[in-house]
């Protein structure tokens, strides 16, 4: 049996509540010890309250952490995740550590006015950190319901996709404004690629474009790269990437990269997918450097999703978070695809969206 209630998808949302009050009661306690400071007890009792607040911090950053990593994060709310989880890896270990120095207060320390000022002031510190967690946890869950409801932000892409897989002929990708865009290839979609792509790597001949008639998706973009690695762009240059590429690899022998940030050919971001592991890293200046691997299951026609700004990068197999990591940002860069391999790459759709 579950002790998590059916509303909560995890056990983070009860577990904050407890570090909160367990702060709250530490700092008053603490404000009142100052007038009292003969009374040792009430000292010593803000001490354990910060201990317990800790300890429960701890573990509300854990679960949140890997309650951010079981969800398939949308584009608007992701910036607001990250920041809430650099404002909780940044209180959570303030107060870790304060703990023990409180302890060194309570039961090393002579207890100066000196020091319990000090380390009242360091407490005011904690707090502001603490209420800026609370704050961004709170808007997650109020003002888009994350944790409590399905958050469905991708509908008018949709229609739009709808709308381009209609027509008779492809134009190309489709601006959706501040620098996000998607393409649903149609008809036509091999001198889209050939003229409307920058191409950084070789040329769209080494891929010989051509639209393909599949049995479950119908007319897709077909891709049948000759062993030459190939690497093309499109879009402004984006600090913050969410990008989503519907593909089947199956009968690929290589390399799919989609790659962000886009510096040159030697430098950037990337989420890779082979038939065997499917590899989130980075470029830089032609070293590659993996921030995590695992072994892909799936086959068939495959959801592929990466993120990446703010320091934070995720990429999701069709809708399961399989990798995870953090590095300094490249400079902003536009997305695109770098293929190195043999055989057959189809695409039905490529959707890249500006995270601000």
């Amino acid at each position: 049996m579950s002790l998590t209630p059916d509303w909560a998808p995890n056990i983070h949302p009860l577990i904050v509540h407890f570090p909160i009050a367990l702060f709250s009661a530490a700092f008053v306690t603490d404000l009142v010890s100052l007038f009292f400071r003969r009374r040792a007890g009430i000292r010593d009792a803000a001490t354990w309250l910060y201990c317990a607040g800790s300890a429960t911090a701890i573990l509300a950053y854990f679960t949140g952490e890997s309650a951010a990593d079981g969800m398939l994060l949308a584009a608007q709310v992701t910036p607001l995740v990250n920041e809430h989880a650099d404002w909780a890896f940044r209180t959570t270990w303030f107060f870790a550590f304060f703990a023990s120095v409180r302890l060194a207060v309570s039961f090393i320390i002579p207890p100066k006015l000196a020091v319990l000022g000090t380390t009242f002031v360091f407490a005011i510190a904690g707090m502001g950190m603490l209420f800026e967690t609370a704050e961004h946890g709170a808007m997650l869950v109020y003002q888009h319901g994350l944790g409590v409801q399905t958050i469905t932000i991708d509908a008018p892409i949709e229609n739009v996709v709808v709308d381009s897989a209609n027509a008779e002929g492809d134009s190309g990708p489709i601006d959706l404004g501040n620098g996000s865009w998607v393409w649903r290839p149609v008809q036509g979609a091999d001198m889209v690629l050939a003229d409307q792509f920058e191409w950084l790597q070789n040329n769209a001949a080494q891929l010989s474009p051509d639209m393909a008639d599949d049995q479950e998706k119908g007319m897709v973009l077909g891709l049948y790269p000759r062993g030459v690695p190939s690497l093309f762009v499109a879009g402004s240059d984006l600090a913050a990437t969410q990008a989503d590429v519907y593909v089947n690899i199956d009968e690929f022998d290589g390399e799919l990269q989609l790659v962000f940030h886009v510096q040159d050919v030697e430098t950037f971001d990337f989420l890779s997918i082979d038939n065997t592991a499917v590899k989130l890293g980075r470029m830089d200046g032609g070293v590659s450097n993996i921030f995590e691997e695992k072994p892909l299951a799936e086959s068939g026609w495959l959801f592929l999703r990466v993120f990446g700004g703010d320091g934070h990068f995720r990429g999701y197999v069709n809708g399961e978070l399989l990798n995870h990591g953090h590095a300094d940002d490249l400079a902003p860069g536009p997305f695109g695809l770098r293929v190195n391999g043999t055989g057959t790459i189809l695409i039905e759709r490529i959707q890249v969206q500006n995270i601000t």
